[in-house]
C-alpha cells in the first residue's frame, strides 16, 4: 500500500549482478548500473565491511556516466519524442547498505550522518574537488547491517540459515531497513501518474537497447585509472618542484623584479631538472611518460609565460617607481629655490638637478634592464624634469613679474607722495609742471633701484615702460584734477560776479521805469566792470578750456540779468499806462467775436492798445517800447489769453496763415 495515497501498489524488486565479477568488464558493470538506476524508483547500493575512497570514487564515476547516458538516450531517439518523458530518466533516492558492518561509529552519529561526513571529508588529491553524489541523486541515505550469523558454515552459505539462526542485531537492522523502504517507496511516475506495467516494460526495453547501442560512455579500467593517477600525480609533483625552485629565485629578490636574462636562464635550468625528475618517476611507462612530459611542458610554459609577464610588469613598475622617486626629489630640489632668481641662474640649477636625477636612476636601477631600455627611461626622466623645470621657469617669470609690479607700485606711491596737493586750490600751470616732472623722475629712479639686479631680464624693459605709462596716466589725472579745480574756481568766480552784477543793477541802484537808453548804458557799464574783474581773478588760468567756458557762462548770465532788468522796466512802464490798457481791454472784449482766427484777433488787440497808448504821455515813447508794453499786457492778462485760445484750431491756423501772408505783403 502506498502510505502517501492509501492505494494498493505493486512493488517489483530487481536484483542485479555485483561489480567486479570474474570475466566481466567494467563497462558491462556500468551498463547494469545505468539501466537499474534509471528504471528504479528507489536504488539500493550494497557494499561489504566499509565504505572507502575507491567505492565513493567509482560510484560517482558510474553516476556521472549514467547522467550522460540518460541525456544521450533522449536525444538519440526521435521516435520517443511524443511518449518518452524526462521524469522516467531522473535519478531515484539512494540507500547505501553496508553489509557485515562492525565498525564503531561516533557517539550519537547515525549511519546517514556517518556517510555524509565521509563524503564531506573525502578528496581526490585535488583540494578543489568536491563529491557531488548529493547533487546527482534525489537523496543519499545509509543503512548498516551487522553480521547475519556467527557460524562459519552459515556465513559460507546463508541459504541454509533459518530465521532463528540469524543474529538479533542483523534481524533488527534488516527489519528497520524494510520498514524504511516501505515508508519511502514512491511509484515511478509519468505525467504525475504512477507508471503502468506496460510502460515500465517499454522503458526497460528502451534503456537496454540504448545501452547496447553504445549510448553509455566507456568506463576506464582500474589499471587505466591507476596509471592515469600516477601520471597526474607525477606531473603535479614535477610542476610543484618547478614552482618551488622558481620561488627560490623570487625570494632571492624579495618578490621584486628580476633581470629577464637571469629569469630565463633560471627557468631553463629548473625546467630541465623537472623533466629529468618526471622521467625517473615514470620510468618503465614510456608512453605515459611522453604524455606526461607533453602535459608538464605545456603547464610549465603557461606558468612561465605568466611569470615573465608578471616580471615584466614588476620591472615596469620598478622603473615607474624610480622615475616617480627621482621626479619627486627633483621637484623638492626645485621647490627649495627661493623665487625669483635670474633666469640664467635657474637654467643652470635645473641642468644640475636633471644630471643628479639621471645618475640616481642609473645607480638604483642597476642591470635590471638592458642599456637600450635604460636609456629610454633616462630620456623620459630628462624630458619630465625638463618639463617640470619649464613650469618653474613659468613660476619664476610670474615671481619676476610680481616683483616688477611691486617695484611699479612702490614707484607710483612715491610719485603720489611727491605730487600730493595741499588743498582744493588749483596750481598755476608752471608750478604744476615742475611738481609732475620731479615726481616722474624720482619714481623711475625708485623702480630702477628696486629691480636693478634683474635689469637683464626680458620683462624688465616692458615693465619699466608700463611704469612710465602709468605715471603718465597719473600725470594726466592730476592735470585733469587741476583743470577741474580751475573750472570749479572759475565757476565760483562767475557766480560771485553775477551775484554782484544782479545786486548792482536792481531797483535800488537803477530806478524803474527808466529811459531805455539810460538803462542800457548803465547795464553796459556794469557788464564791462564785471568782465574786467573776471580777467583779473582768472588770468593765471587763461590757458585752460574752463577759462573760455567761464567767459561764455558769465556773458550768458549777464545777458540773462540784463533781459530780466529790461522786462522789469517794461513792467514798470506798464503800470504807468495801466488805465489806457484797461480801456483797451474793455473795447477788445466788446468786439473780439468779430474775429475768427488767432492771427486776426491778436492784430486787432495790438492795434486797439497802441491806439490808446498814443494818447497822453506815452505818445512820446519809442515805438519799440510801446510794442513791448502791449505784448507784455496781452500775455499777462488771463481773460485776453482765453479769447486768443478760443480762436485756435486747424481751420483757424490755415486761415490765419493766409491772413499773415496778406499782412506781410501789405495786402490787407
Amino acid at each position: 500500500m502506498d502510505l502517501a495515497t492509501g492505494q494498493q501498489v505493486s512493488v517489483i524488486f530487481l536484483d542485479t549482478e555485483g561489480f567486479a565479477a570474474n570475466n566481466i568488464s567494467e563497462n558491462y558493470d556500468a551498463k547494469i548500473f545505468a539501466v537499474s538506476t534509471l528504471i528504479s524508483s528507489h536504488l539500493i547500493y550494497n557494499s561489504v565491511k566499509i565504505v572507502d575512497q575507491s567505492d565513493i570514487d567509482y560510484l560517482e564515476l558510474l553516476a556521472r556516466r549514467t547522467q550522460l547516458f540518460a541525456l544521450r538516450s533522449q536525444m538519440s531517439r526521435v521516435k520517443w519524442t511524443d511518449d518518452f518523458i524526462h521524469d522516467l530518466l531522473s535519478f531515484p533516492p539512494l540507500i547505501w547498505v553496508v553489509q557485515d558492518f562492525v565498525q564503531t561509529a561516533v557517539e550519537k552519529e547515525t549511519p546517514k550522518e556517518w556517510l555524509h561526513r565521509l563524503m564531506d571529508t573525502h578528496s581526490r588529491e585535488n583540494e578543489n574537488y568536491e563529491i557531488s553524489l548529493l547533487d546527482i541523486f534525489k537523496s543519499v541515505d545509509c543503512h548498516t547491517l551487522f553480521l547475519p550469523a556467527i557460524k562459519k558454515r552459515l556465513l559460507t552459505d546463508l541459504s541454509r540459515a533459518q530465521e532463528e539462526d540469524l543474529t538479533e542485531e542483523y534481524k533488527e537492522e534488516r527489519n528497520s531497513l524494510l520498514e524504511k523502504l516501505k515508508k519511502e517507496l514512491i511509484p515511478k511516475e509519468k505525467n504525475h501518474k504512477p507508471i503502468s506495467g506496460t510502460e515500465l516494460a517499454a522503458l526497460f526495453e528502451v534503456l537496454v537497447t540504448a545501452a547496447n547501442d553504445g549510448s553509455l560512455a566507456e568506463v576506464p579500467s582500474r589499471w587505466t585509472t591507476f596509471v592515469e593517477r600516477i601520471k597526474q600525480t607525477a606531473t603535479e609533483d614535477c610542476h610543484k618542484f618547478y614552482m618551488t625552485e622558481m620561488m627560490v629565485l623570487n625570494e632571492k629578490y624579495s618578490s621584486g623584479p628580476v633581470n629577464m636574462q637571469e629569469l630565463e636562464e633560471w627557468h631553463n635550468q629548473v625546467f630541465q631538472n623537472s623533466l629529468k625528475l618526471l622521467e625517473q618517476l615514470l620510468k618503465g611507462l614510456e608512453e605515459t611518460a611522453e604524455e606526461a612530459k607533453h602535459k608538464l611542458t605545456e603547464n610549465i610554459q603557461q606558468f612561465y609565460v605568466r611569470t615573465k609577464d608578471i616580471n615584466e610588469k614588476k620591472i615596469r613598475l620598478r622603473c615607474s617607481e624610480l622615475l616617480n622617486k627621482m621626479e619627486l626629489i627633483a621637484e623638492d630640489s626645485l621647490r627649495a629655490l627661493s623665487l625669483p632668481v635670474p633666469s640664467s641662474t635657474l637654467h643652470h640649477q635645473i641642468a644640475e638637478i636633471i644630471h643628479d636625477a639621471q645618475e640616481g636612476f642609473r645607480k638604483e636601477l642597476g642591470d635590471l634592464v638592458v642599456p637600450e631600455v635604460r636609456e629610454k627611461y633616462l630620456a623620459y626622466l630628462r624630458k619630465t624634469i625638463h618639463n617640470l623645470g619649464e613650469s618653474f621657469h613659468l613660476q619664476n617669470s610670474k615671481a619676476l613679474e610680481s616683483m616688477f609690479l611691486d617695484g611699479i607700485n612702490l614707484a607710483i606711491d612715491k610719485f603720489k607722495v611727491l605730487t600730493k596737493d595741499s588743498g582744493n586750490q588749483p596750481l598755476k600751470p608752471f608750478l604744476l609742471k615742475n611738481v609732475l616732472e620731479k615726481g616722474f623722475t624720482t619714481a623711475v629712479k625708485v623702480f630702477e633701484s628696486q629691480c636693478s639686479q634683474y635689469s637683464e631680464e626680458s620683462l624688465y624693459q616692458p615693465h619699466k615702460a608700463l611704469l612710465e605709462n602709468r605715471l603718465m596716466e597719473q600725470w594726466k589725472e592730476l592735470e585733469k584734477k587741476n583743470e577741474d579745480l580751475v573750472q570749479s574756481l572759475i565757476k565760483t568766480v562767475v557766480q560771485e560776479l553775477l551775484h554782484q552784477f544782479h545786486d548792482n543793477t536792481d531797483i535800488n541802484h537803477i530806478p524803474l521805469p527808466s529811459n531805455e537808453t539810460d538803462l542800457n548804458s548803465r547795464l553796459q557799464m556794469e557788464m564791462l566792470r564785471v568782465e574786467r574783474r573776471y580777467k583779473e581773478q582768472t588770468e593765471d588760468f587763461s590757458s585752460y578750456k574752463g577759462y573760455i567756458i567761464g567767459i561764455a557762462d558769465l556773458q550768458r548770465g549777464l545777458h540773462s540779468i540784463c533781459g530780466q532788468r529790461r522786462k522789469e522796466n517794461v513792467e514798470a512802464f506798464t503800470e504807468v499806462v495801466k488805465q489806457p490798457l484797461e480801456t483797451s481791454k474793455q473795447i477788445i472784449m466788446l468786439s473780439a467775436d468779430k474775429y475768427t482766427t488767432e492771427f486776426s484777433v491778436k492784430q486787432y488787440m495790438r492795434s486797439v492798445c497802441l491806439l490808446n497808448l498814443n494818447e497822453g504821455k506815452p505818445r512820446h515813447w519809442s515805438q519799440n517800447l510801446k510794442h513791448s508794453i502791449v505784448d507784455h499786457f496781452l500775455i499777462s492778462d488771463k481773460e485776453l489769453q482765453n479769447i486768443i485760445k478760443s480762436k485756435q484750431g486747424w481751420y483757424s491756423s490755415i486761415i490765419g496763415f493766409f491772413q499773415w501772408l496778406l499782412w506781410l505783403f501789405n495786402l490787407s
